[in-house]
């Protein structure tokens, strides 16, 4: 009987492969967290909120790494699910081609067993 694999995996791991479902998911999860940050940081008080607005900016700095770091992390994942090298989840960064690149990663389907891994949403357990 295999474990459940890990949050941590799933977030911050490119081992293994993801299939579309968790993958836009996990993408939805960090841009929720990520407009949540925002909507704090301009939704305070503008009497005494100095301190607020710091604190909401730092809030905003460490979502907006660990989401970069983890979305990343779930594109590779996807990248390794479609049977291709992990290397290709990095057009994310190309801004002509970000968004396209964003509709295939969520629209191509799972390919059969690969080097990547076995089965969709596990780690490559070697």
């Amino acid at each position: 009987m295999e474990s459940e694999p890990s949050r941590a995996w799933f977030f911050f791991s490119p081992s293994g492969r993801v299939s579309r479902r968790p993958y836009a998911l996990g993408i939805l999860f960090w841009f929720s967290l990520q407009f949540a940050a925002i909507g704090q940081m301009f939704a305070g008080d503008r009497q005494n909120s100095d301190s607020l607005l710091v604190l909401s900016f730092l809030a905003l700095m460490i979502v907006g790494l660990a989401s970069v770091v983890s979305m990343v992390m779930l594109t590779i994942k996807r990248v390794h699910d479609m049977g291709y090298p992990g290397i290709l989840a990095f057009v994310v960064f190309v801004p002509v081609v970000s968004f396209l690149a964003l509709v295939c990663f969520l629209f191509w389907p799972s390919a059969p067993p690969n080097p990547f891994g076995h089965a969709p949403n596990r780690p490559n357990r070697m």
